[in-house]
């Protein structure tokens, strides 16, 4: 069913789906208030909160494999894509710096893994990806992947594994804090931060921007007619991009807070040809406002009911050959749950979730009209543990128009094995649904496309010790009805459910921390005492960690396709990756050392792109009781000549200098 902006009279179907989706899922929201209330005693008023309640329960975490960013020497921010390529073994596909750059886990592809930011999933609604490039992250923000099949807890497209973005917030009861940086590099790079903040004991407020501009006019070998490679200038490649955040705390009283966050990023970029084009003026302008408010209730210590509300709206503008394509989305999300301690060992968390997206597209059969969908969900989940084991189950049912998605669930669970380590499993059931692009398309989108389905499986061992960690993950992903694109008899690009995609590999990971003892406590010499904190100012301290992945993702069927691609591997796809990250501090200086290695890959026309490793180096110094702060680092330090996307050169050597202020 096509749905426009103001309700059609040939919508009538799917309004009436809608509108009794709708009914079931506010009698869910009920009934779950009606057991809140419930739960709740007499006497409740009289609770107040430890600092450890449930507010810090994260269920969905059991069983699953993680990877979170350490803190670099970092005074501004860096692009998701950048951090990405530099450290893990994320499959990062990018173009050229700063344009287009995606990310695929375990071979899932771009469309089936989902970025989420301060807890809304940034994927787009027309072609279902998120281009990293454009995501900034300052350095008081989390980073974390995590690995596996989630479409239970996190509905459509979360298939192979998620990237999750928690901003930095303000602390309460801090008083007034700012920031400032700048930073000048290679091919023509400027860059420049600010923040401020402020807190009391009930509210907290913060906000932060950032800019960005480079011609990204770096040099490389192309080869000529004759076979023989020349020294030339990438062109069309300049980047200016602005971010501006606002994020707000508001403590009702001790059961209430109220949180806001707003994101608004406009951003500009030049497309540089390929190796095999001639140079032509090709640019893309992206705009979008993210807005998400959301209130914690905890009537109790053992129980927190949060409802999130959030709106986004992006714009995209792309130019070709003196032509203008236009794109907009929009997408209204309501969602809310209830999670709660039952005893010492039982936790329970249900909820509900309601999302419009609609899209207004040139490709599309009407460009004037709004095309769009909607989705309903519910939720329960349940965890037991004890000691050091724990087991959870996870169940999903979600409806988009017309059409039941598959019922997913997720089993987990985590048992401890004494001074063996620990011992981590996690089964699910995943699927995603076909996008905008792939319903609407003129005269090529397919309307009865079937989702996406399949079964994800982890199997790890951890072994932890006070200075050191290891990590040993078995996986495999299968995805049947695979979304592709591809041309028709007649030469003619159009999706279809042809093939079934079978990703499996193993994983290890580890970390080192070396710590020298502590320098005992001294007199000083003018009778004085030397502080512990001074002395463990001047402590060295050094951190190893790596992390390594061998996989092999092969099309294991067909549905009309040719038979050839059996038992290939996926295109830009590597079979072998892995990433080592060296970080050393003493005192006011710091230092970090990353290599990256990314085996060979497939291109769409089956030819190899070569493997290739990057180094990254950098240093950074704090002065004036840690306020004034400089930092340099050299990127590619190899100088490495490579490619991850066939025709796609990606720059050598360059540096980086930048200075940041804190109060």
């Amino acid at each position: 069913m096509l749905l426009d902006d103001f309700g059609s009279r040939e919508n009538l179907f799917s309004k009436t789906f809608i509108s009794k989706s709708l009914g079931h899922f506010f009698f869910l929201i009920l009934s779950l208030f009606v057991a809140a209330a419930n739960a709740q005693t007499p006497d409740s008023s009289q609770y107040h909160l430890p600092a450890l309640t449930i507010r810090d329960a994260r269920f969905e975490r059991t069983g699953y494999t993680f990877w979170k960013a350490d803190s670099l020497p970092l005074n501004g921010t860096i692009s998701l894509s950048d951090r990405l390529l530099w450290e893990n073994t994320i499959d990062l596909r990018a173009n050229a710096p700063g344009t287009l750059a995606t990310i695929s886990v375990r071979g899932a592809g771009p469309n089936r893994t989902p970025v989420f930011w301060n807890g809304l999933n940034l994927q787009s609604p027309m072609n279902g990806v998120v281009d990293v490039s454009l995501l900034p992250l300052w350095p008081d923000d989390k980073l974390e992947i995590q690995y596996g099949g989630q479409s239970a807890a996190q509905s459509s497209g979360a298939m192979g594994g998620s990237v999750v973005i928690v901003p930095g917030h303000q602390q309460f009861d801090t008083g007034f804090s700012g920031y400032g940086s700048a930073a000048i590099g290679s091919f023509g790079r400027w860059e420049g931060s600010a923040g401020a903040g402020f807190s009391n004991k009930k509210f907290a407020s913060k906000v932060r921007a950032t800019w960005q501009q480079a011609d990204n006019t770096f040099k490389f070998q192309k080869q000529g007619l004759d076979g023989k490679f020349y020294n030339t200038r990438q062109v069309n490649n300049f980047l200016e991009r602005t971010d501006l955040q606002q994020f707000n705390q508001l403590k009702i009283n001790e059961k209430n807070i109220l949180k806001t966050a707003f994101w608004f990023q406009n951003a500009f970029r030049e497309i540089p040809p390929s190796t095999t084009e001639a140079p032509r003026d090709t640019w893309q302008r992206d705009r979008s406002h993210r807005a998400v408010a959301t209130w914690e209730h905890a009537p109790n210590a053992h129980s927190l009911w949060i409802t999130r509300a959030a709106w986004l709206n992006d714009f995209l503008s792309f130019y070709l050959a003196g032509d203008t394509d236009t794109s907009r989305s929009r997408q209204v999300l309501f969602s809310t749950e209830r999670a709660a301690s039952l005893g010492k060992k039982w936790s329970l968390r249900t909820g509900g979730t309601a999302l419009r997206q609609w899209a207004q597209v040139d490709g599309y059969t009407d460009s004037t009209r709004w095309f769009g969908q909607s989705r309903v969900a519910g939720y329960a989940m349940t965890e037991w543990k004890q000691e050091d084991t724990r087991f959870s189950a996870l169940i999903r049912q979600e409806w988009a128009e017309a059409q039941a998605a598959p019922l997913t669930w997720s089993v987990a669970g985590q048992i401890g094995l004494g001074r063996g380590g620990e011992a981590k499993f996690h089964i699910s059931r995943n699927f995603n649904l076909p996008t905008l692009n792939d319903r609407f398309w003129k005269n090529l989108g397919r309307p009865d496309l079937r989702p996406e389905k399949g079964y994800s499986t982890d199997i790890s061992w951890v072994f932890r010790r006070p200075d050191y960690s290891v990590e040993l993950t078995g996986f495999q992903l299968i995805l049947d009805d695979w979304i592709l694109w591809q041309p028709d008899s007649t030469g003619l690009f159009m999706p279809g459910n042809l093939r079934k995609v079978w990703s499996r590999g193993v994983e290890i990971s580890g970390s080192w921390q070396v710590y020298p003892p502590k320098p005992e406590r001294r007199r000083g010499g003018a009778g004085g005492t030397v502080s512990r904190q001074n002395l463990s100012r001047s402590r060295f301290k050094v951190d190893l960690s790596g992390r390594l992945q061998f996989s092999k993702t092969t099309n294991v069927a067909v549905y009309g396709d040719s038979e050839s691609v059996l038992g290939e591997q996926l295109p830009f796809t590597p079979r072998v990756s892995g990433g080592l990250s060296l970080r050393a501090s003493r005192g006011v200086f710091s230092a970090a050392y990353l290599q990256q290695f990314t085996g060979e890959r497939l291109d769409n026309g089956r030819k190899e792109i070569e493997a290739f490793g990057l180094g990254n180096l950098l240093a950074s110094c704090a002065l004036f009781d840690r306020r004034l702060t400089i930092d340099f680092r050299l990127e590619n330090l190899w100088n490495t000549q490579y490619e991850i996307i066939r025709y796609r050169p990606m720059p050598g050597s360059s540096w980086k200098l930048g200075v940041g202020f804190t109060w």
